[in-house]
C-alpha cells in the first residue's frame, strides 16, 4: 500500500508540473532590451614630456640619527 502511495504521488507529480509548463507556453516573449549605449573614453591630459618628473626622497631622509631616550641606551 506504501508503494502505491509513493507511485500515485509521482503520477500526480508529473502530471501537475506537465500541466503548469504547458501552461506557459502560450506566454508572450517580452522585446530584447536595447543594448547600452558605448562609452568612448576621452583620453587624459598628460604633462609634457620636456619637464623632468620631480624624484622622490631617498632612504635616506627617512633614517634619523637615533637619540639617547631618556630610559637610557637602546
Amino acid at each position: 500500500m506504501k508503494t502505491f502511495k509513493q507511485i500515485l504521488f509521482a503520477l500526480v507529480a508529473v502530471a501537475g508540473l506537465s500541466l503548469a509548463v504547458s501552461a506557459q507556453k502560450g506566454d508572450q516573449q517580452k522585446p530584447p532590451k536595447d543594448p547600452p549605449p558605448k562609452i568612448e573614453p576621452k583620453p587624459k591630459d598628460n604633462p609634457p614630456k620636456d619637464q623632468p618628473k620631480p624624484k622622490k626622497p631617498g632612504m635616506s631622509f627617512f633614517v634619523a640619527i637615533p637619540k639617547e631616550s631618556e630610559f637610557g641606551e637602546l
